[in-house]
């Protein structure tokens, strides 16, 4: 499912930004899988591989970290520099929540706890 299609549904979004080398994205990761899992169809989870612009891995380790992994919800990569600018992305991993409008309504910095990830999700849903 694509951005416009989420917002054509008025689908919550969660994008996360993560990398192929970075250990607390791949600990989150399988929380993110399970939860997306539960809710397809409500909210959008989307992961962006941030990791030539972070030093924390190339895109073949980002694929390989999918693979391993398991990760089914829509995952790509940044081509430059400009997304972590554009979505002020300061740790890795950082997970932004939008509402079913595409208001920005909260930016997690860090590792999400598959419960802080449920209670973020909750939240957006609620809206």
């Amino acid at each position: 499912m694509t951005f416009s299609k989420a917002f054509e549904q008025k689908l919550p979004i969660v994008l996360n930004f993560w990398a192929g080398q970075c250990p607390p994205c791949r600990a989150e990761m399988p929380a993110f899988q399970r939860v997306a899992d539960e809710l397809e169809g409500k909210v959008l989870f989307v992961g962006v591989d941030v990791g030539p612009f972070t030093g924390l891995g190339s895109h073949d380790d980002a694929r390989r970290l999918l693979m391993e992994l398991g990760i089914r919800y829509p995952a790509g990569y940044a081509v430059d520099a400009s997304t972590i600018r554009l979505y002020e992305v300061t740790s890795m991993p950082t997970t932004i929540f939008f509402s079913r409008t595409g208001e920005r309504m909260s930016t997690a910095p860090g590792m999400l706890t598959e419960s802080q990830l449920r209670a973020n999700v909750q939240r957006i849903l609620a809206i």
